[in-house]
């Protein structure tokens, strides 16, 4: 009896694991292509147009992902996902529906107000960020252009989240071949002009508009014809589902702006080392962005597990689910940390024209040292999925403004505003804000999990 007790219990920590994987591997995938999409739009940008083009596009990039983060990606998104989890858990198939229409609409609004102060405020928002000369004068155009694909990015994204709140991680994935493929090809043909004049930062912006907008018509053809929770637009949203968008959405927003704001204002203490550090330093994070797109694919998978077997009120089920998803980032980014202690020279060369010599050094060094924060992050992402999928995000959020607010950024003030120090010093900040942030999730998931059992 003992032994089959203990065949079975590996056999159920096996399909624990199997689950994992399966829910996983589609959003890791996803996430790995989208990074890859973003290596090739830089290396080409960088090819093109040399440091100055690839300041330009990768500042107005992260300008507008924060937006985007803040307000949709890691806010209406994750409330959209988690919600959605809990109902199908429960069996409640009508509430999911009522949930999904919910995020579109709040969704459609914010897309809407961000596409409008994007595009008509560019100038000035890059000019906060100590943009100048060339920099200023691309990263305006680039802005103009790429910020209306924010609308067909709203849909792909909601539509995801949605997908990811059943389980279904495999059409994401799809999705997110076809966004890259779009994408890449677009910048071939338009950034150097393979069949007509070559249009540089333009042909960028414009080849965000395109592939995203693929990416929509695909999307709303698959949910259509394929998917059992219907989208409604016409559906009538009571006022209690829509306070629970909200009430999940609000936190993880706050979350969010307290990293993507105080990330931003850092950004622009670097760009005052000059040009060679911040393109090294948006090349690394570029680089690195490969080690942790997976563990965030992970945590969200993280937040669809744990929501669904809150949902069934399995305490037991979600944390052993949540713990899975834990070894399962850590053995993937140690993998990359290897690779970038082992290889930063070659890496960094892949981005950059071989003539710039100081921008490959500097970027190798902030690989080296950034190899040490994998861990912690793996750690971080994984836990900040799993309390999301029980509806904890005002731990989450409070967690990012302490290590965001209170070590990133005076941190950063002092040593790279203040005193000048190299780029390398971003990065020795940026370990210990992750080192702090991973060990405090995992704390407080701990602590999450202990009251669950004292209450079921």
């Amino acid at each position: 009896n003992e032994i089959q007790f203990r065949r079975d219990a590996k056999m159920k920590n096996n399909n624990v694991l199997s689950e994992v994987i399966d829910i996983s591997l589609p959003v890791i995938a996803e996430m790995v292509v989208y990074n890859f999409m973003n290596i090739f739009d830089i290396m080409m940008i960088g090819n093109f147009g040399g440091n100055k083009m690839v300041s330009a596009v990768t500042l107005s990039n992260e300008i507008i992902n924060t937006f985007y983060n803040i307000l949709i990606s890691s806010g209406l998104g994750i409330a959209v996902t988690s919600l959605i989890a809990r109902s199908v858990g429960g069996k409640d198939i009508k509430s999911a529906e009522e949930y999904a229409s919910i995020g579109i609409k709040i969704g459609i609004i914010i897309a809407s107000i961000c596409t409008f102060v994007l595009y008509r405020f560019s100038n000035e928002i890059l000019k906060l960020f100590k943009a100048y000369g060339k920099v200023l004068e691309y990263g305006d155009i680039y802005i103009k252009i790429a910020a209306l694909s924010l609308l067909p990015s709203l849909f792909v994204n909601i539509l995801n989240s949605i997908l990811r709140g059943v389980g279904n991680t495999k059409t994401p994935f799809r999705v997110s071949i076809i966004i890259s493929v779009s994408k890449i090809f677009f910048d071939f043909i338009l950034v150097f002009g393979i069949l007509f004049k070559d249009l540089g930062v333009i042909g960028a912006a414009m080849a965000t508009l395109l592939a995203q907008f693929f990416g929509m018509i695909y999307l709303f053809s698959y949910v259509i014809k394929n998917f059992n929770i219907k989208v409604k637009f016409k559906i009538r949203c009571s006022y209690g589902k829509i306070k629970k968008v909200l009430f999940i959405t609000m936190p993880c927003f706050f979350e969010e702006a307290a990293y993507s704001i105080s990330r931003l204002i850092c950004t622009s203490m670097i760009m005052g080392l000059g040009s060679a550090s911040f393109a090294a330093n948006q090349i690394a994070n570029n680089i690195e962005g490969i080690s942790v797109m997976p563990s965030i694919a992970i945590g969200i998978a993280a937040t669809t597990l744990v929501g669904m077997k809150v949902g069934e009120r399995d305490v037991k089920g979600a944390k052993k689910y949540a713990y899975k998803c834990c070894l399962f980032s850590l053995g993937i980014i140690m993998f990359f940390a290897i690779i970038f202690i082992t290889m930063p020279n070659f890496l960094a060369k892949v981005f950059i024209n071989g003539e710039e010599r100081e921008v490959i050094h500097l970027t190798a060094a902030c690989l080296l040292i950034g190899s040490i924060e994998q861990p912690f992050i793996a750690i971080s992402n994984v836990f900040c999925g799993a309390l999301k999928g029980t509806g904890d995000a005002k731990t989450t959020f409070t967690i990012s403004l302490i290590t965001g607010w209170c070590i990133r950024l005076p941190l950063m003030f002092y040593f790279i505003y203040y005193l000048k120090k190299p780029v390398t010093y971003v990065w020795w900040i940026t370990n210990l804000q992750w080192a702090v942030d991973g060990i405090l999730m995992y704390i407080y998931f701990r602590k999450k999990f202990k009251s669950y059992r004292r209450n079921y």
